[in-house]
């Protein structure tokens, strides 16, 4: 117990002292820092409250500073459902660095910073983002440690935004139709399995949440597709891709998923062919953190 405990130790002394202040923002082998400073002297309780009304809504901070380079104006904001709580000092977060201002870092402008929930070795979402991007479209990830009005928060899991950047730099194209695939209400039993609704639009939109100008259409008729007519999916569905998410769910127990029992936390994005492609989400509770298989 006592060398694998060790072992820990020195990896993460290791990250810590690697303090990234040149190089790639999701250089693995690297710690990014990350300040944020409120004017706001209850800025933790607006927040909560933003967080709890439901929608975007951006806390513009005084000064944010990544790796040392000031950017003033950046809106932050808490992000997550089970992994936030207004009583969790520790809450995961979303920092939009162009929300007033035109700031970008390294042409970055949304950083999503995780709190490790239900995740104390914090190792589950960099090591399998590391490799799931060797079979498939998926976010970098790394580390940064978090210091809000110079009061040190603690390490955060750094994840790569799915957003038309994103898009643009694995498909070559970001006007596509693309969707989140969870449920704006909450995690609902079997959610975003692509089960075919019915032809109107609005009986998908409870379960699936548009993140490009239009799509409903599209997404209305691959849904049929799939159900009705699965010997034409090719033409709709990148296969190879769904099939090593669905090969990696398995093997790496990932079941807050489109494989578990809630078929939730992913995105789809129609490239250029006319493919829906599948983008996996949210991996802090991969390696079996997550029971729920759905199964009766």
């Amino acid at each position: 117990m006592m060398p694998r405990l060790l072992s820990i130790l020195l990896f993460f002394t290791f990250m810590t002292v690697s303090q990234a202040q040149t190089g790639s923002f999701y250089d693995v082998n690297t710690v990014q820092k990350i300040e944020i400073y409120f004017s706001q002297a209850n800025w933790d309780a607006q927040m909560d409250s933003l967080k709890l009304a439901g929608g975007t809504k951006l806390l513009t901070s005084r000064l944010v500073k990544v790796n040392g380079i000031a950017m003033d104006s950046v809106g932050v904001e808490y992000k997550g459902n089970s992994s936030f709580s207004p009583t969790r000092t520790k809450d995961p977060l979303h920092i939009k660095l162009d929300n007033v201002k035109n700031h970008d870092y390294q042409g970055y402008t949304d950083i999503k910073l995780s709190n490790g929930f239900a995740d104390p070795s914090m190792v589950r979402e960099v090591l399998s983002y590391k490799m799931l991007r060797n079979y498939m479209h998926a976010p970098k990830c790394n580390y940064a440690e978090v210091y809000i009005n110079d009061r040190y928060y603690g390490l955060y899991t750094s994840v790569e935004s799915i957003n038309k950047s994103f898009m643009g730099d694995h498909f070559y194209s970001s006007n596509g139709s693309f969707f989140k695939c969870n449920p704006l209400t909450g995690a609902i039993s079997n959610s975003c399995s692509f089960q075919y609704l019915g032809a109107d639009s609005t009986l998908y939109k409870s379960r699936y949440e548009l993140k490009s100008d239009t799509g409903w259409r599209d997404l209305v008729r691959f849904c049929d597709t799939l159900v009705n007519r699965p010997s034409s999916i090719e033409k709709f569905l990148d296969v190879d891709r769904a099939l090593w998410m669905h090969a990696f769910n398995d093997v790496f127990i990932n079941l807050d998923s489109y494989s578990g029992g809630f078929a939730q936390n992913f995105y789809v994005y129609k490239d250029k062919n006319g493919r829906f492609n599948p983008i996996v989400w949210d991996l802090n509770m991969s390696f079996a953190a997550f029971t729920q298989t759905g199964l009766q």
